[in-house]
């Protein structure tokens, strides 16, 4: 039976923890004995209740951070770390650990480790080679160095290829595409059973996904077209609901901000238009998730959907420098026939892909060997 270690830079169920939860479920399910490694400085925001259950899965909480977008942090990041080091360092020669999974780039601990024991090492990069996900240009010597132990996995390959150009090397690893999940379709006829058009974005309020863009972009359009409202999902706390409040002078029902949501589907089945504006994205698995319901996406062309998607025909990428376009493209997708043309021909795309594109058995595949 392999045992696989794997390390988790949160405890949150944001997009790297979901998949790591995926890549564990599709472990246990090849009959593999799993460790699940949490740090122990930040609370629990739904982790622990997504692995329980989970059997043959053993939960260590250690102290440990991952790195940040500080490159003076890194330095106290690996001392304060060096507690929880060499427990590990015991803990997989004592249990025999095969493999060692760490679930993001900033995850520095796994490749400490490896390094240590000689353990094989997947490093599993969702983040792209910028500042915007905690990664520091001055720390490019750090991760040359580790990745010597390390079969990097990338989200695409947009995203290999950025890093390679950003550290001067090749990189050893594959490109896996994120698992997609399987959301209730939509009615046939695919169209928002409401009056007036609908935008719509889901997902954290962060910096990186470039908000404001969409936000000043609906402004102009609702001055012209105003049977339109714009939906934003992903608020966590009342600073995100003021952040986005300070943005416009928009207010409900015109500027309707809504909270974190599991239920994702009945937020697409609610929107006619997903506008996903972000600097940059790796696999935005939302996109797929919205299209399977018949949701005509609008999406930024940093991302690794621009491999797995026709522009033009399944969705529309701008740029998120570009304001003008996306505001052009918003005007255009209020033509009802435009509109579900997209929609039609991006759902048909996203059902096929969550049939192609078969994340367990790849993950378990090489995780497993």
């Amino acid at each position: 039976m392999s045992h696989i270690l794997f390390i988790s830079h949160a405890r949150g169920m944001h997009g790297a923890e979901t998949v790591m939860i995926q890549a564990i479920k599709a472990c246990v399910a090849r009959g593999a004995r799993v460790t699940l490694v949490v740090p122990a400085i930040v609370p629990d925001e739904g982790l622990e209740a997504m692995v329980a259950g989970i059997p043959h899965l053993t939960m260590l909480s250690l102290p440990y951070r991952a790195l940040g977008v500080h490159a003076l942090r890194t330095p106290w990041v690996r001392a304060y770390n060096r507690s929880a080091l060499r427990r590990l360092i015991a803990y997989v020669r004592r249990e025999e650990v095969d493999t060692i999974y760490s679930n993001t780039s900033i995850t520095i601990l796994g490749a400490d480790l490896a390094r240590r024991t000689h353990i094989r090492h997947i490093w599993h990069w969702h983040e792209w080679q910028d500042s915007t996900f905690g990664y520091h240009p001055s720390l490019r010597p750090l991760y040359r160095r580790a990745i010597k132990t390390a079969q990097v996995l990338f989200i695409s390959r947009q995203q290999r290829q950025g890093w390679e150009e950003d550290l001067r090397i090749p990189i050893q690893g594959s490109v896996l595409y994120n698992p997609i999940k399987q959301i209730n379709p939509m009615k046939s006829d695919v169209s928002a059973v409401h009056d007036g058009l609908r935008i719509g974005f889901i997902g954290s309020f962060e910096a990186r996904k470039n908000i404001p863009l969409l936000v000043h972009a609906f402004e102009r359009l609702h001055a012209h077209t105003p049977d339109t409202a714009l939906w934003l999902c992903g608020a966590k706390n009342t600073a995100d609901i003021r952040m986005i409040e300070q943005m416009s002078a928009l207010r409900e029902p015109v500027l309707r901000i809504l909270p974190q949501t599991s239920d994702v589907s009945a937020f697409y089945h609610q929107i006619d238009i997903l506008v996903l504006p972000s600097w940059c994205e790796t696999m935005p698995l939302v996109v797929l998730e919205a299209m399977q319901a018949g949701v005509c996406v609008l999406q930024t062309s940093r991302s690794g959907m621009t491999e797995l998607l026709d522009n033009e025909k399944e969705t529309l990428f701008f740029s998120p420098n570009e304001p003008e376009q996306l505001l052009r493209f918003l005007v255009r997708c209020t033509n009802e026939r435009e509109r579900k043309r997209i929609a039609l021909a991006g759902q048909k795309k996203a059902l096929q892909l969550v049939k192609d594109l078969s994340f367990d058995d790849q993950i378990a595949s090489l995780l497993c060997e």
